[in-house]
């Protein structure tokens, strides 16, 4: 992938840990990602869930674990991206990254485009320079709190953009992680309407979707990331996905018979 000139963010798969073992397990498996990384000159973020790092054990042990692995990143050149899970878990994570995202720049957060709080969450984190990675969101939530229909959540996502670039190039760095052609038409279309700096911002999709379009973006000068999670726990992360939303049958179906 970075022969066709795209990052790699990667991700060692794991959530929803319950044991101090585990979790410390996980950041010395990230942290020893990093110096692989290095080592072998790959151009390459990693992402991490707090959930993996012992947050359901104690909020102490999380932050003690993401340290050490941003302390890693850090020394290494390597930036770190918080993932964003359930609903649960979304405040708790931004309480996570605002704790730490001052003393590490090399971090940051993940937003979803689903979720009803999100405009507000992204205004009150763009008080402060922001790495940003907007997402659709892909778990089943309570209609109360998150947009039920694609089109309510295409139309917050574009909403979403639309904050974004308006801060891009100053304090604000945004990543659209996005296969929908449509809403990449829409940014693009944005995009050269505002004639924002290519550099400015991020296209990122997951490894083996589409990844032609992110090739050819990324032959246009955009910058690019493609997302490669790897490990043992990849068959209960993928059936949980499937079986949480519906549109993720269809979505990976669609993409399987375009193959």
């Amino acid at each position: 992938m970075n022969r066709r000139g795209i990052r790699a963010i990667i991700d060692f798969l794991g959530e929803d840990v319950t044991s101090a073992d585990k979790a410390t397990a996980a950041a010395a498996e990230y942290m020893q990602l990093l110096r692989r990384i290095q080592d072998q000159k790959v151009e390459s973020a990693i992402s991490v869930k707090v959930s993996q790092m012992g947050l359901l054990v104690s909020l102490d042990l999380c932050l003690e674990n993401l340290v050490r692995v941003l302390q890693t990143a850090s020394e290494t050149g390597s930036f770190v991206w918080l993932d964003m899970e359930g609903s649960a878990l979304t405040q708790k994570t931004i309480d996570v990254f605002n704790a730490l995202r001052g003393r590490y720049p090399n971090l940051g957060l993940c937003l979803q485009a689903y979720l009803v709080r999100t405009g507000g969450d992204l205004d009150k984190l763009m008080h402060k320079p922001l790495h940003v990675r907007l997402c659709k969101g892909a778990y089943k939530e309570p209609p109360d709190i998150a947009f039920s229909t694609k089109r309510a959540v295409d139309g917050n996502f574009r909403m979403l953009v639309q904050k974004a670039l308006d801060r891009a190039g100053q304090d604000v760095m945004a990543a659209f992680a996005t296969h929908d052609r449509f809403l990449i038409d829409y940014i693009l279309a944005l995009v050269r309407e505002r004639r924002a700096d290519k550099k400015a911002f991020e296209f990122q999709m997951l490894y083996g979707i589409q990844n032609h379009r992110l090739a050819a973006l990324a032959q246009e000068g955009y910058q690019t990331s493609v997302y490669i999670p790897y490990g043992t726990h990849w068959l209960p992360y993928f059936l949980r996905r499937l079986r949480e939303r519906r549109e993720n049958v269809f979505f990976l179906l669609k993409n399987l018979l375009q193959k």
